[in-house]
């Protein structure tokens, strides 16, 4: 009976709990908390926005911080009308009817989109220019009168602040831009120049350059991280998706050839491509501009190496990438292959310095050699629930290649000789990096980043080189002495590194970032030397290397950011790297341990407001552990006459530094202004003491480089830009570059110094009448100089020269183009002065009922003069290389490129964001 109740008893209690708990899940809650987030149209933060909550109980008002969180405690009303408004972005107003039984709600994000600027039937007439909006910079393509079947690239010309170089690098106030963006997706492998070459103007509708972190993939935490350009090319809506194929075939003179085909699709992150091509052309023939279209679209296949007189470059490739979203991971993938024959020959004249004095070379080198290198890139992004993102990066390469060498060198001065060298090398390459980067939003004001790196060379080559010197220099029948060496190298270089950074906003002022990192990385270099005296071949323990590295680096990090009301913001930072270098050196493996404690420490102020503009300024202090190489005793034979001795008593190098950055854009006067400066001081700094010795009787120099610490290494810059818009449809722009450096050294045991000189002006006029006439003109004068005190004279090479770029098209069919450019340079070592007059010219026909194609015929450089000298210097010397003299030729082109472009799959007329992409 007894058991009976208690069982009723405890049912009764079960009963009783169990209504208990479901009266508490259904009766509602008198209060709530409700936050959210507001972002952009490129998923950025909006900071600052106002949100307004408005219930039959309540009318509540808050603000987003800078990471775009609000907030609104002890909600009375489970359902509510949430108003959003922030400046420069479309008003949001929206219904909520959420279950009041919730004690907490969290408001799914809100995207603004980008305010129209209309009111009901009245357009505000905006002026021409950039908008700027918090970290991105927005240029409208309607502003821009560009030609008919134009691309990319001569939009982006017309844009206040931005240049292009000649090798096609994209810079917006004198910052590199490194990644495109499509509609905010990225590019196929983020190329700036493939982008800017395929796509046509006229499916842009705005050109976005945002202000990113270092790695170009994420929003600035802070805003005095480092960061870097990105470009983001907005499509017009009903232009969004494209498919694009070309054919291009080029024949020329002295032997130039061209064949390359490409099909390419892009709709968001549906991205795929195919590529392949062959060129064969000349070397060391001057740069100039080639008129006519098809060389500014075909820029990027191949890349003359720099500093060569002459010779023939054969370069064959093929690749495919596909871009591909997998769930919540886009991927881009990427396989190409390259085969490279180059044959080149290099002609050049200069000074070596050394305690006994001058010695004058002349010297001929002929290279050649055949690369074959196998490569796969591929990259990768997600976003999880809008808490965390994750992306990086895997590149992976193999290059089999080998090379000949020859050279001829004809020395006077303080010796004279004539030195003969042969030598061939098989080289093989293995190489990765791995990068990959976690972000986790643990709160509104917590942020985790996680990032690891990985990467690997290995290199082994196998190398025959015979040296043959001949102390008569009218008389080389019969040698004075001869080396014959033969090498066997395997050198690799492991790194790994993991860095764990937390950011933490207190408020909407003030910002705290640490991080904790270690990294370790293992450098290997074996290099086995063996000499054929007799038909014997012996190892030579004397020329030959060994040295093993191991560095492990522990960095902590504190930084501090601190923004006023005012636009003026301060940020300190304090790095403590400890590092430990343990190595292994010589045949007889040496130990060599070190350990050092480097501080870091830097300040950074802005100042930035719509009326001043932008200016941040940057001092930093920073330690540098000095290199193996240069602490190891043991002597390295970079050559058998080029010694290197390292000193293990070096110290610590100080660095000392400051930068300003200035930019800003006026809009009523259309004039965009850019300014960067920096200087560099270094204390205790690492540089060589040189002796030689010189064997009277073999005519041969040996020359041994040890280090010591040096007071006095300076250096300065200064990058500026000035463009003004002018009416109807003209820019000038003024730009200059000037570049200072102090670099002491020693001749044995006197004390020298090499003052370096740099300097680049360089005023261009544009002026685009209608869609018939293109007109540019410019004046650059470029100077280089050295004033080393172990020379009696001042060496240098000064070139003045003035283009005019003349583009005629009649119709939309006939295109007529003249370059003229007149030069003026004066070299040191010789007394000549060459003033070459180059007149390159071009006319091209469109064709097909689309226009779509061009057959084009070129001539170059048609008064047969584009010939002048390049310099180059080091503390001990200075070389002057000649160009190609064989500068005329001509080229007869043809180009089909059909493009199709239309509305997007992913368009579901809903709307897009504002970086292009679809809701």
């Amino acid at each position: 009976m007894i058991k009976k109740t208690l069982f009723q008893v405890l049912i009764l209690i079960s009963f009783l709990l169990a209504n208990t708990i479901l009266n508490a899940q259904t009766t509602p809650t008198p209060t709530r908390n409700i936050t959210g987030i507001v972002r952009d149209s490129l998923n950025k933060p909006i900071t600052g926005a106002t949100v307004l909550l408005i219930s039959a109980k309540d009318t509540l008002k808050a603000t987003t911080n800078t990471f775009g969180f609000y907030g609104f405690p002890n909600v009375r009303s489970a359902d509510f009308l949430l108003s959003v408004k922030a400046l420069g972005h479309k008003s949001y107003n929206r219904k909520y009817f959420n279950n009041d039984t919730k004690t907490i709600l969290n408001i799914p994000p809100i995207r603004l989109g980008i305010q129209e600027e209309q009111l009901e039937n009245v357009t505000i007439t905006r002026l021409k220019g950039p908008i700027i909006k918090g970290d991105t910079t927005e240029f409208w393509a309607k502003d821009y009168i560009v030609r008919d079947y134009a691309r990319l690239e001569d939009l982006l010309r017309r844009m206040e602040g931005v240049t292009i170089d000649p090798d096609g690098s994209v810079f917006y106030n004198n910052e590199l831009v490194t990644k495109a963006l499509f509609n905010g997706s990225k590019y196929f492998s983020g190329s700036v120049k493939e982008a800017m070459e395929e796509l046509p103007a006229d499916i842009v509708e705005r050109i976005q350059i945002i202000d990113m972190d270092e790695s170009g993939e994420n929003v600035k935490k802070l805003k005095t991280e480092k960061s870097s350009k990105v470009l983001n090319i907005v499509t017009k809506a009903d232009k969004s998706a494209g498919k694009m194929y070309a054919i291009t075939a080029e024949q020329g003179s002295q032997s130039r050839t061209k064949a390359i085909t490409s099909i390419k699709t892009i709709d968001g992150s549906n991205q795929s491509s195919t590529k392949a091509g062959y060129q064969q052309e000349p070397l060391g023939i001057r740069s100039t501009t080639i008129p006519g279209s098809l060389a500014k679209q075909n820029r990027t296949f191949i890349n003359s190496p720099a500093n060569i007189s002459g010779g023939e470059l054969k370069n064959m490739n093929a690749g495919i990438g596909k871009r591909f979203q997998f769930r919540q991971i886009n991927f881009f993938n990427e396989f190409e292959y390259t085969q490279t024959i180059n044959q080149n020959n290099t002609k050049t004249i200069g000074e070596s310095y050394y305690e006994q004095g001058t010695l004058y070379k002349k010297t001929i080198k002929e290279s050649s050699g055949k690369n074959h290198i196998l490569s796969l890139n591929s990259d990768f992004n997600a976003s999880f629930k809008e808490k965390s993102s994750l992306f990086g990066y895997l590149k992976i390469a193999s290059d089999l290649g080998k090379v000949n060498l020859s050279g001829q060198n004809l020395q006077s001065g303080i010796l004279n000789n004539f030195e003969n060298s042969q030598s061939d090398k098989n080289n093989n390459n293995l190489n990765y990096n791995f990068y990959t980067r976690y972000i986790n939003n643990i709160s509104s004001k917590t942020t985790l980043i996680t990032s690891l790196t990985s990467s690997y060379n290995g290199n082994k080559s196998y190398g025959n080189s015979i040296i043959t010197t001949y102390k008569d220099t009218l008389n080389i029948a019969v040698a004075d002495s001869i080396l014959h060496q033969l090498e066997k190298l395997n050198s690799r270089s492991f790194t790994n590194s993991i860095q764990n950074e937390l950011n933490w906003n207190y408020n909407q002022k003030l910002k705290f970032k640490t991080s904790l990192s270690f990294l370790s990385q293992v450098n290997s270099t074996n290099n086995k030397s063996f000499v054929n005296e007799d038909d014997r071949i012996n190892f030579n323990p004397k020329l030959s290397f060994f040295q093993n590295q191991k560095t492990y680096n522990i960095p902590v990090l504190f930084q501090t950011e601190y923004s006023f009301k005012n636009g003026i913001t301060l940020s300190p930072m304090f790095t403590m790297t400890n590092k430990w270098l343990n190595g292994e050196i010589g045949l007889e493996k040496d130990k060599v341990n070190r350990y050092d404690l480097l501080p870091s420490t830097s300040f950074k102020i802005i100042y930035n407001t719509a009326k001043f503009g932008n200016l941040q300024i940057t001092l930093s202090q920073y330690f540098n552990q000095p290199a193996l190489n240069t602490l190891n005793p043991i002597p390295n034979y970079i050559t058998p006459y080029n010694i290197t001795i390292g000193n293990p008593d070096l110290k610590n190098s100080e660095n000392l530094s400051w930068s300003l950055n200035y930019n800003k854009f006026f809009k009523r006067l259309q004039l965009n202004t850019s300014i960067m400066a920096t200087t560099n001081s270094t204390k205790n700094g690492t540089t060589n003491i040189t002796s030689s010795v010189i064997d009277s009787e073999k005519k041969i120099i040996t020359t041994t480089n040890t280090f010591t610490n040096i007071d006095g290494q300076k250096s300065n810059m200064l990058n500026f830009s000035i463009g003004k818009t002018l009416p109807p449809n003209s820019n000038l722009q003024f730009s200059g570059s000037i570049r200072q450096s102090d670099n002491p050294y020693f001749l044995d045991t006197k004390s020298e110094i090499r003052k370096s000189f740099y300097q680049n002006w360089k005023t261009d006029y544009t002026f685009n009448y209608k869609k018939w006439l293109e007109l540019t003109t410019s004046l650059v004068f470029t100077s280089q100089s050295d004033h080393n005190s172990a020379s009696a004279t001042k060496t240098f090479n000064q070139l003045f020269n003035g283009d005019i770029n003349l583009s005629l098209y009649f119709g939309d069919t006939w295109n007529v183009n003249f370059f003229f450019q007149q030069n003026l340079n004066q070299v040191s070592n010789t007394n000549d002065k060459m003033s070459p007059s180059v007149l390159n010219m071009n006319i091209e026909k469109r064709i097909f009922k689309q226009k779509n194609g061009i057959l084009s015929f070129v001539v170059m450089d048609l008064a047969k003069q584009n010939y002048l000298l390049n310099y180059s210097s080091t503390n001990t010397g200075y070389q002057q290389t000649f160009t190609n003299k064989n500068s005329n030729y001509f080229l007869l082109q043809f180009s089909w490129q059909p493009q199709a472009w239309g509305k997007s799959k992913f368009d579901n007329n809903k709307g897009r964001n504002g970086n292009g992409s679809f809701k």
